[in-house]
Order: structure tokens, then sequence, then C-alpha cells
């Protein structure tokens, strides 16, 4: 991951490959739409509940996948300091877990980050770069 930061036109580049692995779920899980509801449209209900059921609720989940990624997550590579409300930390199993909120109300997360020099180091770019803790 790479962060610049221009301080002429205040914007905020972030080089990592959420982009692509964005891209990557919302393709595979419009594939699993595409997929089950073939699926369960030639299946009849009757003769097979269980696994209609099932399907059912996977199919549920994909929309829900692709719905949170569209309306929730964020993954453009350069971002206005304006359009930045702060930095959020979070920790999940142990670690903690950054990620930029933004005035939309989405969130751009950092996922190559490993250890805990990695989340001090880029929580110190970031303050640096006029970006505060929320």
């Amino acid at each position: 991951m790479q962060l610049e930061f221009d301080k002429q036109l205040k914007e905020l580049t972030i080089k990592d490959d959420v982009p692509m692995y964005s891209k990557v779920v919302l393709f595979l899980m419009s594939i699993n739409i595409v997929n089950l509801g073939l699926q369960l449209y030639s299946m009849s209900f009757e003769k097979n509940e269980v696994i209609y059921s099932v399907l059912s609720t996977v199919t549920i989940i994909s929309i829900a996948v692709i719905v949170f990624y569209f309306f929730k997550k964020s993954w453009k590579t350069k971002y206005k300091l304006a359009e930045i409300n702060g930095v959020e930390t979070k920790k999940m199993f142990g670690r903690d877990r950054i990620s930029l909120l933004l005035k939309n109300g989405r969130k751009r997360s950092f996922q190559a980050l490993k250890t805990d020099k990695d989340v001090t180091k880029l929580k110190k770019t970031l303050s640096s770069m006029g970006i505060k803790s929320v």
C-alpha cells in the first residue's frame, strides 16, 4: 500500500488492491445471484423444500453483500480532504482495523496492514496530513 498527498490540490491518493478486491467480490456475487436465480427458477418448491430454502437464503445474502458494497463501501483511489470526515479505528479479532470515514457515509478500508507497526505508521501519516481520528 502506498499513500501520496498532494498539498496543492489537497488530495489523498491511495494505491492498494482494495478496488480490485471490491470488483472481484461484486463480480462473484453477481454470478452467484444469476446462478442461484436459474437454479431456483428450474426447481420446484414442493419437492425440494430444504434445498430451495437454502438457495433462497444464499441469494438474499448475496444481494445484501452487493447492496452493502454499493452503498457503504468506497474503493476510489483519490479523495479530496474535504470529502474525508476522519479516521476510524476498530478492534477486530485482536487487531486494529483502520478505515477512512467519508462525508457521504461510506468507509474506505485499508486491508494491507499486517502488523501493529503498520497501523501506527498509517495513523501518524494520516494525522500529519490533517485527517483527524474519530
